[in-house]
């Protein structure tokens, strides 16, 4: 038996479709089917949590919150959407990446949708990680203008810059950590924060000395001897 003119054949689909190739796609199609599906449905409950338990009332008061309400979206909108298009991004490399193992000529496909799969916890990690800092960075910034119970209007001033000195430094600091996480190069913002804390720092001193140094309206200062001379002035 001469076995070097034998060819090995596949089953057919349809009489003209590799059953591997069928099935391949048929998977990718379903997974890309399913993905949505979860989105959707992951998109209508977030909002429906974010409504229910006022987190967004909550997000009205930060800097954040508001940017999203004049860009037209509230919270439950902006994290509905965000996490829709993750899951669907996911859905569309895994049908890419099951698709890779259909045949050899799409052996690039595995690579790139390996590449994107692999990322994209990262991305999400960063994510989160810049959102939820900067609404800690309102609430800390806005505490802080409310700890020192400022009469006048000069040491309300002054507690508004440092506020927002303190606002400006802290978003500078998550901003920075969220990229790091997703995996971007901050060298530059390292070496350009070296000299901005110090300038900071600076300013930050001399405001916090001054509202120290301001007494409330209404205070007067008892100077040493002044009652001495008052007395002997009625005399």
């Amino acid at each position: 038996m001469d076995i070097t003119n034998s060819t090995i054949t596949q089953p057919e689909i349809f009489g003209f479709i590799p059953q591997n190739i069928f099935y391949t796609v048929l998977a990718a199609a379903v997974i890309i089917i399913v993905g949505y599906i979860i989105g959707r449905l992951i998109e209508i409950l977030i909002k429906k949590i974010s409504y229910t338990t006022g987190l967004d009332a909550f997000f009205r008061k930060t800097s954040v919150g508001r940017a999203l309400l004049r860009s037209g979206y509230t919270a439950g909108d902006f994290l509905g959407l965000f996490v829709k298009w993750i899951i669907y991004i996911a859905a569309i490399f895994y049908a890419l990446l099951e698709l890779s193992y259909a045949s050899p000529n799409l052996a690039f496909l595995y690579d790139t949708s390996r590449s994107v799969l692999t990322y994209l916890p990262y991305l999400v990690s960063g994510v989160i990680i810049l959102i939820i800092g900067l609404i800690m960075v309102d609430w800390i910034s806005d505490y802080f203008k409310r700890s020192y119970p400022a009469n006048d209007q000069y040491a309300q001033t002054l507690l508004n810059f440092v506020g927002d000195a303190f606002r400006f430094i802290l978003y500078y600091m998550v901003i920075t950590i969220a990229l790091s996480v997703m995996k971007v190069n901050v060298t530059i913002l390292y070496i350009f924060a070296q000299g901005l804390a110090w300038a900071v720092a600076i300013g930050l001193g001399i405001a916090i000395g001054l509202v120290l140094a301001v007494p409330p309206e209404g205070t007067i200062e008892e100077v040493p001897g002044a009652g001495v001379e008052a007395g002997r002035e009625e005399e």
